[in-house]
């Protein structure tokens, strides 16, 4: 597996990666009802705004990296972390999240997850976050809509 910053190209596939993944997300928090494509929200919700990675890896007999997930970053926040549903359990998020945690020198890092991402949540805890506050409010990219978030915070040691 390897990282690499976002280019053109790679829109098709992390496109299709955060619809995707965005569905199971939204399945266990605030629901499906509130589905955004990312062609629908990656302007308002910044996805360029500051750096932007790719995970690409190599699956069976074809020997053509592919890309399984994309994290950005800007400001101190982790912004998106997404990965194929098809590839998640592999440490695909984890070697992303851990990309983030190294190319940046800020002192600490947030994120915020959905209440009842459950998997997403763990994934930050196994890292070192730590839940510093709750909020609801209404849902980042579809404001029509009330979600509940857990704001996570990283320490740099």
């Amino acid at each position: 597996m390897t990282v690499r910053p976002y280019r053109p190209e790679d829109w098709d596939a992390i496109a299709r990666i955060h619809d995707t993944a965005r569905l199971d997300e939204l399945r266990c928090s605030v629901g499906v009802e509130a589905f955004l494509t990312l062609a629908e929200t990656h302007e308002e919700e910044g996805l360029f705004d500051g750096e932007l990675w790719v995970a690409e890896v190599v699956d069976g007999a074809d020997p053509e990296p592919v890309v399984a997930g994309f994290a950005a970053f800007a400001d101190a926040e982790l912004t998106w972390l997404y990965v194929d549903p098809a590839r998640q359990r592999r440490g695909i998020g984890r070697v992303l999240l851990g990309h983030v945690l190294e190319a940046d020198d800020s002192a600490r890092i947030e994120c915020t997850v959905l209440a009842g991402n459950d998997n997403a949540r763990a994934l930050y805890e196994s890292a070192g976050f730590v839940v510093v506050e709750t909020k609801t409010g209404k849902l980042a990219g579809n404001e029509r809509f009330a979600a509940t978030g857990h704001v996570m915070e990283w320490r740099r040691p």
